[in-house]
């Protein structure tokens, strides 16, 4: 899906947020409600965008003709630099994830929030035992990191539990469902990984990458991305295709992947990318928009 992890508030002044949606002459730049702060996205899932300002995180709503602003809980008064990095929507409801940091306990603490008619609201993270954060989400799972143990999440009963992940901590900057399984990703120290679990039973895989940040699944296609390696799932390994820039962002469309980057997005059509210039960084995409600073 997307770049998965919290920014810092200091990253944020010099940036105003970018959104561009795709037409059929490519990708046309859309106005974003400005929050009155230097401010970002960093993931989207048509109709919401979510990032950070300086002062806090930031959820925007696309109504068809424009994006505005979404209310959100009041956090504490000690929580420095929460960013929202994940978001996904089903229509009824929507989830967006991320992390903070909370001053006055000293460790890291995670953003949950859920929306329903009544608006946003915290969802109620559970206690592991041990400060994290959480990355990325979808269909009612999380994930994220922590010291020392591997965050992955499962909304069952209204409520939100912890799920056990074999193997040594990793980092968790994706999720996706494919089908029948549950694939995370992300990274056992500087080595990619992705963890497949079916029927219960988990298996690891390591690409030889960096850090995987991206999942993309449909009900055929499953694709990752670590930097330039975007990877393909054949249904029983991992296949490597070089991307022509570092892919911050990945989606399918009609089965097809799209990664976006530093100014640029491209497609892959079965036997080569075929890249165009959108001015902007672009940190998150679903099938029709871009999302990331200008």
């Amino acid at each position: 899906m997307n770049v998965g992890w919290p920014l810092q508030a200091e990253s944020a002044h010099a940036v105003r947020g970018a959104a561009a949606r795709c037409g059929d002459q490519g990708f046309v730049p859309a106005l974003l409600t400005d929050p009155g702060a230097a401010f970002l996205l960093s993931a989207v899932c048509a109709p919401y965008a979510v990032g950070m300002t300086a002062a806090g995180p930031l959820i925007q709503r696309w109504d068809g003709e424009e994006w505005s602003g979404e209310r959100l809980p009041v956090l504490g008064p000690g929580v420095r630099g929460a960013a929202l990095t994940g978001v996904h929507s089903t229509g009824a409801s929507a989830v967006a994830v991320g992390g903070a940091f909370d001053v006055l306990a000293g460790e890291e603490l995670p953003l949950l929030l859920r929306r329903t008619h009544a608006g946003w609201a915290d969802d109620r993270p559970p206690d592991l035992g041990f400060p994290y954060v959480l990355t990325d989400v979808v269909d009612g799972w999380a994930v994220g990191h922590g010291f020392p143990g591997t965050v992955l999440l499962h909304r069952l009963g209204g409520s939100w539990t912890p799920v056990v992940v074999p193997g040594r901590p990793a980092r968790l900057l994706a999720v996706a469902v494919h089908g029948d399984e549950l694939w995370v990703a992300g990274a056992r120290n500087r080595d990619g990984l992705l963890l497949r679990c079916e029927g219960g039973g988990w298996k690891e895989f390591r690409p030889r990458t960096g850090a995987v940040t991206c999942l993309a699944a449909s009900s055929d296609e499953l694709w990752a991305a670590a930097g330039r390696s975007v990877l393909r799932w054949t249904g029983r390994r991992w296949i490597a295709l070089q991307a022509p820039f570092p892919a911050n962002a990945l989606t399918l469309v009609d089965g097809a992947p799209r990664v976006a980057g530093s100014g640029f997005e491209a497609r892959y059509d079965g036997r080569r990318w075929n890249a165009r210039e959108v001015p902007g960084t672009w940190l998150g995409a679903d099938e029709d928009w871009l999302v990331g600073s200008g």
